[in-house]
């Protein structure tokens, strides 16, 4: 069973993870519609202008963490690595033919948050520093 605060804490999650969603979507948009650049330039350019964000998000409003930042900042960008990989390899395997075009994007948005959330809380804002 799930505990109250667990579920608190997906909640928050979810809606930092939705917010930079959002702000992720109209970024890329606003890169490639009114500035001109590619959608692959655009897509990773807001992608990778979203670490920060995401990372303040997570630390402060999920994980409530009070690790050391520079500790935290350099695993959670090692994670924000391996989901570009997490997303080639799927887009390579759609391309092989083995998903459709919705079935590649649902298995990254599903799999995506799923280690995200486990990897944060395991490794990234793993260690609590005491006062």
């Amino acid at each position: 069973m799930v505990s109250g605060v667990r579920l608190g804490q997906i909640a928050v999650f979810i809606a930092v993870g939705l917010f930079n969603t959002g702000a992720y979507f109209l970024i890329a948009n606003g890169l490639h519609l009114i500035v001109g650049l590619t959608e692959t330039f655009s897509a990773f350019a807001a992608y990778v202008a979203l670490v920060p964000l995401s990372f303040v998000g997570h630390r402060k409003l999920t994980f409530a963490s009070n690790g050391l930042v520079v500790g935290e900042l350099a695993k959670f960008c090692v994670v924000q690595a391996t989901n570009v990989l997490v997303i080639w390899a799927t887009t390579y395997l759609a391309h092989k033919g083995f998903f459709s075009g919705w079935q590649t994007f649902a298995v990254i948005s599903v799999l995506i948050p799923a280690l995200n959330f486990l990897t944060f809380q395991a490794w990234v804002f793993a260690q609590r520093v005491t006062s």
